[in-house]
Parts: C-alpha cells; structure tokens; sequence
C-alpha cells in the first residue's frame, strides 16, 4: 500500500513542476483604433500619441507605439545614438514584416521580409527594403517596387525620433509585402532593428518569432499607472491607438503549479523532495511487510 502512495506522491511532485516551468510565448502587439490624428513630422507634440502605450523593445533598444485609423497603419519608433552601433549619419532604426512563416531574423532567399528603415543616410529619411537573409537589404525600387510608407525622422543630440504612415491599400508594392493580410485583421509577424549601413551586419534586432502585430477595431485606455510620451498632433488623416506588449520585455507564459506561494520551491529542491518521499515511502512499506510477517509468525 505505501509503495504505490509514495510512486503516487513522487509523480504529483514532477507534475506540479513541469507545470510551474516558464513556456515562451510570442509577445502580441495591436493596433488599436485611434482617437487623436497625427502629423507626421518626427517631432513628438503632446496629445498626438496619448491614445496609445509606448513601449521600450530590450532588444533593439526602441521605444514603439502603434495605432491604426482605418485607412492605415501609424507607428512611433524612437531609439538613441551608441559608440557601439548607431553611431554616425548611416545609423537606421526601423522595423522588419513578413507573413507568419518566417522565423529568422531578416528573412531568407525562400522567405523574404520587408524592411521600414530610417536613417539620415537615406534620401528621404527612409526607405524600404527586401531582406533575404543576414546581409545587407535591397532597396524595393532596385526591384521595380515602390515603397508604401510616409514617414519623418529627426534626430536631435543622438535622439532618433521617427513616425510613418503605412496605408492598408498597396500600390505597386513588393509580392513580400504582408500588408493585405494585416488590413483584414490577420497578425503577421513584426521585428524591430538599430544597426549600422555602413557596417553590414553590425545591428541589434529581434527576430521573427518574439512579436505580432494584430489591429483591432477597439479604442485603447490606458491603466490607471501607466505613462506615455506623446508625438506631434498635427492631423494626417492617421489615427490610431497601439497596444504593444504592455510590457518594456517579451512576455512568457506560466503555467500553474501547487507551489506558486512558495518560491523556495526551486527545481533542485522539488527534486530532493520527491526522492525523500520515495525512499520514506519504500521504507515504510518494508517496515509494515516486516511487521506483518512477524505478527503472523507468532500466531
């Protein structure tokens, strides 16, 4: 009987901490509907960007918002100047789309990304490119494309501040592009990217898997303690709240487990645990067997 209980006991132990181990999970950003216009201009006014939180990417480095006004897309990237990466007029920031299927860090031959970067070493400020892999992107116009996005970039003592425009209704754009899936409310993937041109290869990104980008037909409101920083308010015909991840990290899921309220249960010790009550298990059943057989001897 106490054999069995103890097998009993050890096998809830290793469930309850297979349970409680930590299970990466993709970190969703939405969209949401926006309530107040925005100029694209690359100056952050106040009230431009108060309908939407603003999250810093650890990665990258980023601080992003989204919102959407039905029409398009409207995004805030800001990032800051480094000795490391970033570091003269070639310096970009900027994000990264594809379709749900590519889980690299700027694509491949197979399956391409899109690239939105911004840099003062560009024309316009910006551009986008086709990424095939971990080299350095191609214009979409090399291509026969046309880019989709408006976007402004000013940088002011190191401080990259950019916003964009991406409308829902493509001319002439890259095959690659994700965007008509994004529009009819599908998510796609979305990475975000600080790096050097003049370096190919030197840059901070995420890759494909950790984030999504969903838009969403509901308005945002913010939490109570939550803080925003706000963009230019001069209307574009953008407008549009963006949830990221709520968070300044990528979020992880967890599953339940017996041992919540006691982080002393570590792995380690769970472990001892169930040994001990295995091997009290099994000594306690030979000591019953023992005593059993001796009672019966002395009948």
């Amino acid at each position: 009987m106490f054999v069995p209980l103890a097998f009993g006991v050890a096998l809830l132990l290793f469930s309850s901490l297979l349970t409680s181990q930590p299970v990466n999970a993709t970190t969703p950003i939405t969209a949401y509907k926006a309530q107040t216009p925005v100029k694209i201009d690359g100056v952050v006014s106040p009230g431009e960007w108060s309908d939407t939180p603003q999250v810093t990417e650890p990665t990258s480095g980023i601080t992003y918002a989204f919102k959407q006004n039905g029409t398009g897309l409207l995004f805030l990237l800001e990032w800051q100047q480094s000795s490391t990466f970033c570091y003269d007029k070639w310096c970009f920031g900027g994000i990264e789309i594809s379709n749900t299927s590519n889980y690299g860090e700027m694509g491949s031959a197979s399956t391409p990304t899109i690239m939105i970067l911004l840099s003062q070493g560009f024309a316009k400020g910006y551009d986008e490119f086709i990424s095939m892999g971990d080299t350095t992107p191609t214009p979409v116009e090399q291509d026969g494309y046309a880019t989709q996005s408006f976007c402004a970039l000013n940088v002011t003592s190191g401080n990259y501040v950019a916003e964009c425009y991406r409308p829902f209704h493509l001319v002439n754009a890259s095959p690659y592009d994700p965007f008509p899936i994004l529009a009819s409310g599908s998510p796609i993937e979305i990475a975000f990217a600080v790096g050097e041109f003049s370096s190919p290869g030197l840059h901070q990104a995420t890759d494909m898997s950790t984030y999504t980008l969903s838009i969403s037909d509901q308005t945002y409101t913010a939490p109570a303690t939550t803080s925003t920083t706000s963009s230019t308010g001069t209307p574009t015909g953008v407008t549009t709240t963006s949830q990221s991840s709520q968070t300044s990290t990528q979020s992880s899921g967890t599953g339940t487990s017996w041992f919540a309220g006691f982080p002393g249960l570590n792995l380690v010790t769970l472990v001892v645990f169930a040994c001990v009550a295995l091997v009290l298990g099994i000594l306690l059943g030979i000591g019953v067997a023992l005593r059993a057989r001796k009672l019966g001897a002395g009948k």
